[in-house]
């Protein structure tokens, strides 16, 4: 046991995991700070207008680059600082091309646009430009964490976060800008992070004048395109899930729900941030291509669920003792705790065996089981939900359950580990 414990602190990539981890609740929780402050200068009707517009600004940033920035994490490995270049420029050319249609849609059909999306078209286009401007941003993130720079990549995400916040609270307490006033402050951010991207992805020789071959374009559209279903399922999954709990009980049931999601939501969170490490050691192992990666990559792999299997036990025991008694309006929720953790804990283990399909590029292959993991889903959500939201909850936990094993599955068929 004490051995297990020393490997488990002195791993790289735990470390690097952890830093990340880090960052990833730091900026949460300067952004609940945020949130709590704002909540005294702007009243639920604009808070609605804000959620709505951060709803577009999720689905846009879904189609936004058509996902082809994933691409650069399988290159960085495979080939040289010229040819990833091209490959960037292919990310940013799809950016700007979507980014152009999105934009024509809004000047033919505004009325159209408001009508389904209940947002002006003005706050259409910024939506659209925040999002294309996220694209460089994380496409510097990217690069950081393939250099395995972790700290350099934490703090630029708390810098960033930090400046958000200064501008959200100059304009919406100082200047009464109300919910725009948030909106403009990540306008500024955007921009800010936007120049400073490009700024150092052009110093990195990243940002460059060279045309991507056609083959290139191919390849990348292949490997991005599929994905763009594959991405937002979850999104659709959870909304889903919320607008049939809803419909069948009452808006209580559906806070209950959400409340209890929350928490798991932390096992995510820490598996996401563990993986945006692991998956660079996944890549660079594959990349090197000799036969002694095979056992690295099983102790890796089995000390990473390990880890991931008791961080959901320990999480959801004190959730089970603590939510009675810190939140005692909330103690209803606590029943649908272990399906929605185990839930989460599944989704874990499908981020470590979902490399291996994204490195051998079967994002097509992924699309297909995603897309059909949430038909079987909804479906049953559908079915089950009005008897009870617990059954939401294990409905969620079983689709989990199938897609990590779905991906476990295809995974042993490019890479075997076991």
């Amino acid at each position: 046991m004490d051995n297990f414990i020393n490997r488990l602190l002195y791993n790289k990539n735990v470390q690097s995991g952890s830093i990340f981890a880090f960052f990833s609740f730091l900026n949460q929780g300067l952004n609940f700070f945020l949130l709590i402050i704002l909540s005294r200068y702007i009243l639920p009707t604009s808070y609605g207008n804000l959620n709505l517009f951060y709803t577009a600004v999720s689905v846009v940033g879904y189609v936004i680059c058509l996902c082809t920035s994933g691409i650069v994490s399988i290159k960085y490995f495979k080939v040289s600082r010229e040819t990833l270049a091209r490959y960037i420029n292919v990310v940013l050319s799809s950016t700007l091309i979507v980014s152009a249609i999105l934009s024509f849609i809004i000047l033919l059909f505004p009325n159209f646009v408001l009508q389904i999306s209940s947002i002006e078209p003005f706050l259409q286009g910024i939506c659209i430009y925040l999002c294309a401007a996220a694209v460089v941003y994380n496409l510097l993130l990217d690069i950081y964490r393939l250099e395995e720079k972790t700290f350099r990549y934490g703090i630029l995400t708390t810098v960033s976060t930090l400046i958000n916040i200064v501008f959200s609270l100059l304009l919406v307490i100082s200047f009464n800008q109300d919910w725009l006033g948030r909106i403009e402050a990540n306008l500024i951010s955007s921009t800010l992070f936007l120049v400073w991207g490009c700024i150092n992805l052009y110093r990195k020789g990243y940002l460059k004048c060279i045309s991507p071959t056609k083959a290139i374009y191919k390849e990348t559209l292949l490997f991005g395109i599929p994905l763009v279903p594959h991405s937002i399922n979850g999104f659709l999954r959870q909304g889903m899930d919320r607008y049939i709990i809803n419909s069948f009980f009452t808006t209580k049931a559906v806070g209950l729900f959400s409340f209890a999601i929350n928490f798991s939501f932390i096992i995510y969170s820490v598996g996401a941030a563990f993986n945006k490490s692991n998956s660079v050691y996944i890549y660079k192992c594959l990349s090197e291509g000799n036969l002694s990666i095979r056992n690295r990559l099983r102790k890796q792999t089995i000390l990473l669920l390990v880890f991931y299997a008791g961080f959901t036990s320990i999480l959801y025991i004190v959730c089970r003792l603590l939510i009675p008694v810190i939140f005692p309006s909330y103690y209803e929720s606590v029943e649908y705790l272990l399906p929605l953790c185990l839930s989460t804990f599944f989704q874990c283990v499908y981020l470590q065996f979902c490399n291996f399909l994204f490195y051998y590029k079967k994002t097509k292959e992924l699309m297909f089981m995603t897309v059909g993991v949430s038909i079987i889903h909804l479906s049953l959500s559908l079915w089950l939900t009005r008897y009870s939201v617990l059954y939401t909850a294990y409905i969620s936990m079983f689709s989990s359950g199938i897609e990590a094993l779905f991906v476990f599955l295809y995974s042993r068929r490019l890479f075997k580990i076991f």
